[in-house]
Protein backbone atom coordinates (compact mmCIF):
# COMPACT_ATOMS: atom_id res chain seq x y z
CA UNK A 1 0.00 0.00 0.00
CA UNK A 2 2.86 2.39 0.79
CA UNK A 3 5.43 1.11 -1.69
CA UNK A 4 6.07 4.60 -3.09
CA UNK A 5 6.77 6.11 0.35
CA UNK A 6 10.39 6.58 1.41
CA UNK A 7 11.08 6.71 5.14
CA UNK A 8 14.31 7.58 6.95
CA UNK A 9 14.48 6.30 10.53
CA UNK A 10 17.09 7.69 12.91
CA UNK A 11 15.96 5.84 16.00
CA UNK A 12 16.71 2.99 18.39
CA UNK A 13 14.86 0.95 21.03
CA UNK A 14 11.10 0.39 20.46
CA UNK A 15 8.56 3.23 20.14
CA UNK A 16 9.94 5.09 17.10
CA UNK A 17 11.15 1.92 15.31
CA UNK A 18 7.66 0.47 15.90
CA UNK A 19 6.09 3.44 14.10
CA UNK A 20 8.45 3.00 11.14
CA UNK A 21 7.98 -0.77 11.35
CA UNK A 22 4.24 -0.48 10.78
CA UNK A 23 4.94 1.59 7.67
CA UNK A 24 7.43 -1.04 6.51
CA UNK A 25 4.83 -3.77 7.03
CA UNK A 26 2.65 -1.88 4.55
CA UNK A 27 5.44 -1.76 2.00
CA UNK A 28 7.11 1.59 2.69
CA UNK A 29 10.81 1.79 1.81
CA UNK A 30 12.39 2.30 5.24
CA UNK A 31 16.09 3.07 5.65
CA UNK A 32 17.16 2.56 9.26
CA UNK A 33 20.20 4.58 10.32
CA UNK A 34 22.02 2.68 13.06
CA UNK A 35 25.15 3.41 15.08
CA UNK A 36 28.10 1.15 14.35
CA UNK A 37 27.31 -0.97 17.39
CA UNK A 38 23.75 -1.37 16.16
CA UNK A 39 20.39 -0.64 17.75
CA UNK A 40 20.64 -1.73 21.44
CA UNK A 41 17.41 -3.70 20.97
CA UNK A 42 19.29 -6.17 18.80
CA UNK A 43 20.45 -7.66 22.10
CA UNK A 44 22.98 -10.44 22.33
CA UNK A 45 22.99 -14.24 22.33
CA UNK A 46 20.20 -15.49 24.58
CA UNK A 47 18.59 -12.06 24.89
CA UNK A 48 14.89 -12.57 25.65
CA UNK A 49 13.56 -9.05 25.17
CA UNK A 50 16.18 -7.57 22.88
CA UNK A 51 16.40 -9.63 19.73
CA UNK A 52 12.69 -10.51 19.64
CA UNK A 53 11.67 -6.88 20.01
CA UNK A 54 14.18 -5.83 17.37
CA UNK A 55 12.99 -8.43 14.86
CA UNK A 56 9.34 -7.48 15.39
CA UNK A 57 9.76 -3.76 14.76
CA UNK A 58 12.56 -3.78 12.19
CA UNK A 59 11.49 -6.41 9.67
CA UNK A 60 11.38 -5.24 6.05
CA UNK A 61 13.82 -2.37 6.68
CA UNK A 62 17.24 -1.68 5.18
CA UNK A 63 20.09 -0.77 7.53
CA UNK A 64 22.85 1.77 7.01
CA UNK A 65 25.42 2.02 9.81
CA UNK A 66 26.67 5.58 10.30
CA UNK A 67 28.82 7.20 12.97
CA UNK A 68 26.94 10.46 13.49
CA UNK A 69 29.89 11.97 15.40
CA UNK A 70 31.78 12.13 12.10
CA UNK A 71 30.76 15.35 10.25
CA UNK A 72 30.58 13.62 6.86
CA UNK A 73 27.59 11.55 7.92
CA UNK A 74 25.37 14.63 8.06
CA UNK A 75 25.81 15.04 4.32
CA UNK A 76 24.68 11.43 3.82
CA UNK A 77 21.63 11.87 6.05
CA UNK A 78 20.63 15.09 4.28
CA UNK A 79 20.79 13.32 0.93
CA UNK A 80 18.53 10.57 2.29
CA UNK A 81 16.13 13.16 3.71
CA UNK A 82 16.02 15.08 0.42
CA UNK A 83 14.51 12.01 -1.25
CA UNK A 84 12.26 10.98 1.66
CA UNK A 85 8.60 11.50 2.43
CA UNK A 86 8.94 10.82 6.16
CA UNK A 87 11.68 11.20 8.79
CA UNK A 88 11.22 9.40 12.12
CA UNK A 89 13.47 9.86 15.14
CA UNK A 90 13.52 9.40 18.90
CA UNK A 91 16.73 11.32 19.49
CA UNK A 92 16.44 13.98 22.16
CA UNK A 93 16.08 17.62 21.02
CA UNK A 94 19.53 18.57 22.33
CA UNK A 95 21.07 15.70 20.35
CA UNK A 96 19.26 16.68 17.16
CA UNK A 97 20.23 20.33 17.62
CA UNK A 98 23.88 19.33 18.05
CA UNK A 99 23.78 17.28 14.84
CA UNK A 100 21.78 20.01 13.05
CA UNK A 101 19.11 17.46 12.19
CA UNK A 102 16.21 19.29 13.87
CA UNK A 103 12.93 20.11 12.13
CA UNK A 104 14.00 23.56 10.99
CA UNK A 105 17.17 22.20 9.40
CA UNK A 106 15.51 19.31 7.58
CA UNK A 107 12.52 21.26 6.25
CA UNK A 108 15.00 23.49 4.39
CA UNK A 109 16.25 20.38 2.59
CA UNK A 110 12.81 18.94 1.84
CA UNK A 111 9.72 21.16 2.06
CA UNK A 112 7.30 18.24 1.83
CA UNK A 113 9.00 16.19 4.56
CA UNK A 114 6.87 14.85 7.42
CA UNK A 115 9.04 14.90 10.54
CA UNK A 116 7.85 12.35 13.14
CA UNK A 117 9.43 12.95 16.54
CA UNK A 118 8.87 10.33 19.23
CA UNK A 119 10.16 11.30 22.67
CA UNK A 120 9.71 10.53 26.33
CA UNK A 121 8.01 13.72 27.49
CA UNK A 122 7.48 15.92 24.42
CA UNK A 123 9.48 18.60 22.62
CA UNK A 124 8.70 21.47 25.00
CA UNK A 125 8.87 21.98 28.75
CA UNK A 126 11.50 21.32 31.41
CA UNK A 127 11.79 17.60 30.62
CA UNK A 128 12.14 17.86 26.82
CA UNK A 129 15.69 16.41 27.01
CA UNK A 130 14.91 13.80 29.65
CA UNK A 131 14.98 10.22 28.37
CA UNK A 132 12.80 7.43 29.72
CA UNK A 133 11.75 3.84 29.06
CA UNK A 134 8.06 3.07 28.64
CA UNK A 135 7.61 1.86 32.22
CA UNK A 136 8.84 5.29 33.34
CA UNK A 137 7.29 7.66 30.82
CA UNK A 138 4.14 5.86 29.69
CA UNK A 139 3.19 3.91 32.80
CA UNK A 140 4.58 5.71 35.86
CA UNK A 141 4.60 9.36 34.77
CA UNK A 142 1.32 9.22 32.79
CA UNK A 143 -0.60 7.63 35.67
CA UNK A 144 -1.11 4.07 34.45
CA UNK A 145 0.93 2.35 37.14
CA UNK A 146 -0.95 4.19 39.85
CA UNK A 147 -4.31 3.34 38.31
CA UNK A 148 -3.51 -0.37 38.14
CA UNK A 149 -2.17 -0.58 41.68
CA UNK A 150 -4.61 -2.19 44.09
CA UNK A 151 -5.11 -0.10 47.21
CA UNK A 152 -2.83 -1.25 50.00
CA UNK A 153 -0.63 -3.36 47.71
CA UNK A 154 2.69 -2.71 46.00
CA UNK A 155 2.72 -1.65 42.33
CA UNK A 156 3.28 -4.57 39.96
CA UNK A 157 6.24 -4.56 37.56
CA UNK A 158 5.00 -3.56 34.10
CA UNK A 159 5.49 -5.76 31.04
CA UNK A 160 8.18 -4.14 28.92
CA UNK A 161 7.44 -2.37 25.62
CA UNK A 162 3.63 -2.35 25.90
CA UNK A 163 3.55 1.44 26.22
CA UNK A 164 6.22 1.73 23.53
CA UNK A 165 4.07 -0.11 21.02
CA UNK A 166 0.97 1.96 21.81
CA UNK A 167 3.06 5.11 21.43
CA UNK A 168 4.50 3.83 18.16
CA UNK A 169 1.05 3.06 16.73
CA UNK A 170 -0.23 6.52 17.70
CA UNK A 171 2.87 8.13 16.18
CA UNK A 172 2.27 6.15 12.99
CA UNK A 173 -1.31 7.43 12.78
CA UNK A 174 -0.25 11.06 13.15
CA UNK A 175 2.57 10.65 10.64
CA UNK A 176 0.22 9.11 8.05
CA UNK A 177 -2.28 11.96 8.51
CA UNK A 178 0.49 14.49 7.90
CA UNK A 179 1.77 12.49 4.93
CA UNK A 180 -1.71 12.60 3.38
CA UNK A 181 -1.80 16.37 3.78
CA UNK A 182 1.74 16.71 2.36
CA UNK A 183 0.71 14.66 -0.66
CA UNK A 184 -2.08 17.17 -1.32
CA UNK A 185 -0.31 20.40 -0.41
CA UNK A 186 3.38 19.67 -0.95
CA UNK A 187 4.14 20.95 2.55
CA UNK A 188 5.20 18.69 5.43
CA UNK A 189 4.44 18.85 9.13
CA UNK A 190 6.22 18.28 12.44
CA UNK A 191 4.43 15.52 14.39
CA UNK A 192 5.33 15.23 18.08
CA UNK A 193 4.37 12.07 20.00
CA UNK A 194 5.66 11.08 23.43
CA UNK A 195 5.36 8.28 25.93
CA UNK A 196 3.74 10.78 28.31
CA UNK A 197 1.14 12.04 25.83
CA UNK A 198 0.32 8.54 24.57
CA UNK A 199 -0.01 7.29 28.14
CA UNK A 200 -2.30 10.13 29.14
CA UNK A 201 -4.47 9.51 26.07
CA UNK A 202 -4.63 5.79 26.93
CA UNK A 203 -5.69 6.53 30.52
CA UNK A 204 -7.75 9.57 29.55
CA UNK A 205 -11.07 8.43 31.07
CA UNK A 206 -9.61 8.25 34.56
CA UNK A 207 -7.61 11.44 34.11
CA UNK A 208 -10.71 13.33 32.94
CA UNK A 209 -12.72 12.00 35.89
CA UNK A 210 -10.02 13.25 38.26
CA UNK A 211 -9.84 16.68 36.63
CA UNK A 212 -13.62 17.17 36.37
CA UNK A 213 -14.94 15.35 39.42
CA UNK A 214 -11.94 15.35 41.73
CA UNK A 215 -11.82 11.58 41.96
CA UNK A 216 -11.29 8.39 40.02
CA UNK A 217 -12.22 4.79 40.78
CA UNK A 218 -9.40 2.95 42.56
CA UNK A 219 -8.27 -0.48 41.46
CA UNK A 220 -9.41 -3.20 43.80
CA UNK A 221 -8.75 -6.90 44.29
CA UNK A 222 -11.14 -9.56 42.97
CA UNK A 223 -13.17 -9.78 46.17
CA UNK A 224 -13.58 -5.99 46.45
CA UNK A 225 -14.46 -5.26 42.80
CA UNK A 226 -17.26 -2.71 42.24
CA UNK A 227 -18.54 -4.95 39.42
CA UNK A 228 -18.07 -8.35 41.08
CA UNK A 229 -19.14 -10.37 38.05
CA UNK A 230 -16.87 -8.54 35.62
CA UNK A 231 -14.19 -10.69 37.10
CA UNK A 232 -11.84 -13.68 36.89
CA UNK A 233 -12.73 -17.14 38.16
CA UNK A 234 -10.59 -20.28 38.35
CA UNK A 235 -11.80 -23.67 37.16
CA UNK A 236 -11.19 -27.11 38.64
CA UNK A 237 -8.38 -27.80 36.15
CA UNK A 238 -6.60 -24.53 36.93
CA UNK A 239 -7.75 -22.33 34.02
CA UNK A 240 -8.74 -18.74 34.66
CA UNK A 241 -11.83 -17.41 32.91
CA UNK A 242 -12.83 -13.77 32.50
CA UNK A 243 -16.59 -13.21 32.64
CA UNK A 244 -18.70 -10.09 32.26
CA UNK A 245 -22.20 -10.96 33.40
CA UNK A 246 -25.21 -10.33 35.55
CA UNK A 247 -26.04 -12.59 38.47
CA UNK A 248 -29.28 -13.62 36.76
CA UNK A 249 -27.30 -15.26 33.94
CA UNK A 250 -24.15 -16.45 35.67
CA UNK A 251 -25.55 -17.91 38.89
CA UNK A 252 -27.87 -20.50 37.23
CA UNK A 253 -25.13 -21.38 34.72
CA UNK A 254 -22.77 -22.47 37.51
CA UNK A 255 -25.42 -24.29 39.54
CA UNK A 256 -26.24 -21.54 42.05
CA UNK A 257 -29.66 -20.20 40.90
CA UNK A 258 -30.57 -19.08 44.42
CA UNK A 259 -27.99 -16.30 44.21
CA UNK A 260 -30.06 -14.64 41.48
CA UNK A 261 -32.96 -14.31 43.91
CA UNK A 262 -30.87 -12.79 46.70
CA UNK A 263 -31.73 -9.04 46.97
CA UNK A 264 -28.12 -8.27 47.96
CA UNK A 265 -26.88 -9.42 44.55
CA UNK A 266 -29.66 -8.81 42.04
CA UNK A 267 -29.91 -5.02 42.32
CA UNK A 268 -33.00 -4.81 44.53
CA UNK A 269 -30.88 -3.16 47.21
CA UNK A 270 -27.59 -1.28 47.13
CA UNK A 271 -24.81 -3.85 47.64
CA UNK A 272 -22.01 -3.27 50.13
CA UNK A 273 -18.37 -4.23 49.59
CA UNK A 274 -19.02 -7.15 51.92
CA UNK A 275 -21.94 -8.27 49.72
CA UNK A 276 -19.75 -8.17 46.63
CA UNK A 277 -17.02 -10.13 48.38
CA UNK A 278 -19.54 -12.77 49.42
CA UNK A 279 -20.89 -13.05 45.85
CA UNK A 280 -17.40 -13.48 44.40
CA UNK A 281 -16.62 -16.14 47.01
CA UNK A 282 -19.83 -18.03 46.16
CA UNK A 283 -19.10 -17.95 42.41
CA UNK A 284 -15.50 -18.96 43.11
CA UNK A 285 -16.73 -22.05 44.94
CA UNK A 286 -19.18 -22.93 42.19
CA UNK A 287 -16.77 -22.45 39.27
CA UNK A 288 -14.14 -24.56 41.03
CA UNK A 289 -16.40 -27.60 40.58
CA UNK A 290 -16.08 -27.52 36.75
CA UNK A 291 -13.27 -28.18 34.35
CA UNK A 292 -12.76 -25.41 31.83
CA UNK A 293 -14.42 -27.15 28.86
CA UNK A 294 -17.52 -27.99 30.90
CA UNK A 295 -17.75 -24.46 32.28
CA UNK A 296 -17.30 -22.97 28.82
CA UNK A 297 -20.22 -25.00 27.48
CA UNK A 298 -22.45 -23.93 30.37
CA UNK A 299 -21.57 -20.26 30.01
CA UNK A 300 -22.12 -20.29 26.26
CA UNK A 301 -25.51 -22.00 26.65
CA UNK A 302 -26.57 -19.40 29.23
CA UNK A 303 -25.42 -16.44 27.11
CA UNK A 304 -22.73 -15.40 29.60
CA UNK A 305 -19.97 -13.35 28.03
CA UNK A 306 -16.71 -15.10 28.75
CA UNK A 307 -13.18 -15.52 27.42
CA UNK A 308 -10.24 -17.65 28.52
CA UNK A 309 -7.36 -15.91 30.26
CA UNK A 310 -4.81 -17.06 27.71
CA UNK A 311 -1.10 -17.36 28.16
CA UNK A 312 1.13 -16.68 25.14
CA UNK A 313 1.42 -20.46 24.79
CA UNK A 314 -2.38 -20.77 24.55
CA UNK A 315 -2.50 -18.32 21.63
CA UNK A 316 -0.63 -20.78 19.41
CA UNK A 317 -3.63 -23.13 19.45
CA UNK A 318 -6.38 -20.50 19.53
CA UNK A 319 -8.50 -21.05 16.38
CA UNK A 320 -9.48 -17.37 16.15
CA UNK A 321 -5.83 -16.33 16.22
CA UNK A 322 -5.12 -18.78 13.40
CA UNK A 323 -8.15 -17.67 11.36
CA UNK A 324 -7.19 -13.99 11.50
CA UNK A 325 -3.51 -14.59 10.74
CA UNK A 326 -2.19 -12.87 13.84
CA UNK A 327 0.89 -15.14 13.98
CA UNK A 328 3.22 -15.11 11.00
CA UNK A 329 6.53 -16.71 10.06
CA UNK A 330 9.38 -14.46 9.01
CA UNK A 331 12.69 -15.27 7.36
CA UNK A 332 13.90 -18.02 5.09
CA UNK A 333 14.99 -21.64 5.48
CA UNK A 334 16.38 -22.47 8.90
CA UNK A 335 16.14 -18.83 9.99
CA UNK A 336 12.33 -18.77 9.90
CA UNK A 337 10.72 -17.80 13.19
CA UNK A 338 7.34 -16.76 14.52
CA UNK A 339 6.30 -13.16 15.01
CA UNK A 340 3.09 -11.27 15.68
CA UNK A 341 1.52 -9.55 12.67
CA UNK A 342 0.76 -5.85 12.80
CA UNK A 343 -2.70 -5.15 14.28
CA UNK A 344 -4.51 -4.28 11.05
CA UNK A 345 -5.95 -6.67 8.49
CA UNK A 346 -6.21 -4.90 5.15
CA UNK A 347 -8.35 -6.95 2.82
CA UNK A 348 -7.01 -7.66 -0.65
CA UNK A 349 -3.60 -6.29 0.35
CA UNK A 350 -0.55 -8.33 1.25
CA UNK A 351 1.46 -7.62 4.38
CA UNK A 352 5.22 -7.61 4.00
CA UNK A 353 6.89 -10.21 6.20
CA UNK A 354 10.57 -9.82 5.35
CA UNK A 355 13.44 -10.43 7.76
CA UNK A 356 15.11 -7.67 9.81
CA UNK A 357 18.46 -6.39 8.48
CA UNK A 358 21.94 -7.06 9.83
CA UNK A 359 23.84 -4.04 11.18
CA UNK A 360 24.79 -1.92 8.19
CA UNK A 361 23.75 -4.66 5.78
CA UNK A 362 22.71 -2.19 3.09
CA UNK A 363 25.24 0.60 3.72
CA UNK A 364 27.09 0.35 0.42
CA UNK A 365 23.90 -0.26 -1.56
CA UNK A 366 22.23 2.84 -0.12
CA UNK A 367 25.33 5.01 -0.60
CA UNK A 368 25.55 3.93 -4.24
CA UNK A 369 21.88 4.91 -4.72
CA UNK A 370 22.77 8.35 -3.36
CA UNK A 371 25.49 8.73 -6.00
CA UNK A 372 28.59 7.89 -4.00
CA UNK A 373 31.31 5.87 -5.76
CA UNK A 374 33.95 3.43 -4.51
CA UNK A 375 36.39 6.24 -3.74
CA UNK A 376 33.76 7.92 -1.56
CA UNK A 377 33.11 4.66 0.28
CA UNK A 378 36.81 4.22 0.96
CA UNK A 379 36.94 7.81 2.22
CA UNK A 380 34.02 7.13 4.55
CA UNK A 381 35.67 3.98 5.86
CA UNK A 382 38.90 5.83 6.54
CA UNK A 383 37.14 8.63 8.42
CA UNK A 384 35.05 6.17 10.42
CA UNK A 385 31.78 7.42 8.98
CA UNK A 386 30.81 3.86 7.93
CA UNK A 387 31.87 0.44 9.15
CA UNK A 388 35.22 -0.69 7.68
CA UNK A 389 33.77 -4.10 6.85
CA UNK A 390 30.69 -2.70 5.08
CA UNK A 391 30.33 -4.32 1.67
Amino acid sequence: MLSEFKVVELATMVAAPAAAGLLADWGAQVVKIEPHRGDPMRGGPGSVLGSINFDLHNRNKRSIALNTSVPETREIILKLVAQADIFITNMLPEQLDKLRLDWEALRKVNRRLVYGAVSSFGRTGPDRDRGATDNLGFWARAGGTGLLTVEGEDPLPIRQSVGDRITGALACAGILAAALEAHRSGVGRFIDTSLLSAGMWTFSTDIANQMNKGRTAPSRGRREAVMPLANYFRTKDGRWVQVHSSVSLLAPAVGRPELADDPRFNGRQRPTREDNAELVAAIDEAVACFNYDDLKARLEAAGVRNEPVNTPADLASDPQVAATGRLIQVGEGGDRHWQVANPWSVFEAEQCVGAPPRIGEHTCQILAELGYDDADLQRFRTSGAILPEAA
